[in-house]
């Protein structure tokens, strides 16, 4: 599969469909994974990844909250039927499923695996146009906002594109409340959607992560049209080879 000269965004880390925290978490952890083994593997990679692996007592190490555990196997029967819209070559539709096996049993562990169909997007993560790195990982996977989370994952997108200390971005509000996932019937009074659905997570970014993020509207008249955001990534801590799929196996394995 080659990509378009035009393509920037990863469809692997812009999901049209919603997911829970737990699933968010779960391919995180699946994505760093394969960041790992091309780190270690090189370009054998492009044979294909190997399926990520955990122990049941990893797994509770990991997903210590009781309430993940219970939850763990209907995420991953979600996940399974996950799929993403692509174009090929010719420009048609093509439509891709993302994992060839996802599935927790608490007396056999977790066990995760991507696609065949993934692996160019995976090797444009991490090989062709580097730059979504392990730290970025590591931070998204301490938020339990799935705003947070979106919004975060959007900046980072761009910021692969030019690698710079500060990232500004602007988005009209319908498109802001596509890329979360808030439908236009929710928080209609633009005080409570900002408070709602960016004050909160906002916050719960400059706290968790090294990232700073902040926002201003633009408005037409006083009407409010759209936001433009700011990140500040000066202060994230240089990446860690080892990858957090690593970092965590060896705190499990304790």
């Amino acid at each position: 599969m080659l990509f378009p000269r035009n393509y920037q965004m990863n469809p692997l880390l812009n999901a049209k469909e919603p997911m829970s925290i737990l699933e968010m978490r779960l391919f995180w952890l699946a994505l760093d994974d394969v960041r790992t083994q091309i780190t270690v593997r090189g370009e054998s990679c492009r044979d294909g990844f190997d399926a990520l692996r955990l122990l049941p007592g990893q797994v509770k190490r990991i997903f210590a909250n009781g309430s993940y555990l219970e939850r763990l196997a209907p995420a991953c029967d979600s996940l399974q039927s996950w799929t993403i819209d692509w174009q090929d070559e010719d420009g048609d539709a093509v439509i891709y499923k993302v994992f060839r096996v996802i599935q927790y049993q608490p007396k056999d562990g977790l066990v995760i695996q991507f696609s065949s169909s993934m692996w160019p997007f995976l090797l444009d993560l991490y090989c062709e146009r580097p730059g979504f790195e392990t730290s970025s990982l590591q931070q998204l996977f301490q938020l339990s906002s799935t705003h947070a989370v979106r919004l975060l994952v959007w900046l980072l997108q761009y910021r692969r594109t030019n690698q710079m200390e500060r990232v500004s971005c602007s988005i009209h509000v319908e498109n802001l409340r596509e890329l979360l996932h808030v439908e236009a019937s929710q928080y209609p009074l633009m005080a409570e959607f900002k408070r709602r659905v960016l004050d909160a997570p906002i916050r719960e970014i400059n706290k968790r992560t090294q990232y700073r993020l902040r926002y201003e509207p633009t408005k037409m008249g006083r009407k409010i049209t759209g936001f433009t955001f700011t990140m500040d990534c000066s202060d994230v801590a240089t990446d860690t080879a080892s990858g957090m799929t690593t970092v965590l196996k060896r705190i499990a394995s304790k």
